[in-house]
């Protein structure tokens, strides 16, 4: 056992070449923060798309090895080839041009992108807390 724990950091092999006018996320704390800032969302399966829905903003999904994580990894909890709530693109060079032009990739999942919020996001208001605590209240009064 160590004496002082170090705090994780994400593994970056390699900066990325000219990348343009941005920010450095790896000594980040949290990504809660990162996705209140991001305009976009790359992802491949993981759960921050839930979170990331609230905001709007488009995702757009790297799917290189789908078949692989849904028949062998671990699946999916929604049939996620049809519910997405953007494109699912399979190659870097596809997530490239669709970053290119976020505005477009979200015309063409706006149905989806509003079906998967309406589904997933619907408790999501600012106000889950409040009608937790109201409930117990209640509850311990009637008790």
């Amino acid at each position: 056992v160590r004496d002082q724990e170090q705090p994780r950091r994400p593994r970056v092999v390699r900066d990325v070449e000219h990348a343009g006018p941005g920010r450095d996320a790896a000594g980040d704390p949290g990504a809660a923060g990162l996705l209140l800032i991001a305009d976009v969302l790359v992802t491949d399966y993981a759960g921050l798309m839930f979170d990331f829905a609230l905001t709007g903003r488009p995702m757009l999904f790297h799917t290189y090895d789908l078949e692989h994580y849904r028949d062998t990894v671990r699946g999916f909890c929604l049939d996620f080839e049809t519910r997405a709530p953007g494109p699912l693109l399979v190659t870097t060079d596809e997530v490239a041009q669709a970053l290119r032009d976020t505005g477009a990739s979200a015309a063409r999942h706006a149905d989806a992108y509003e079906s998967f919020r309406r589904d997933y996001c619907d408790l999501d208001d600012g106000g889950a807390a409040a009608r937790v605590a109201d409930r117990l209240l209640a509850e311990t009064e009637e008790a």
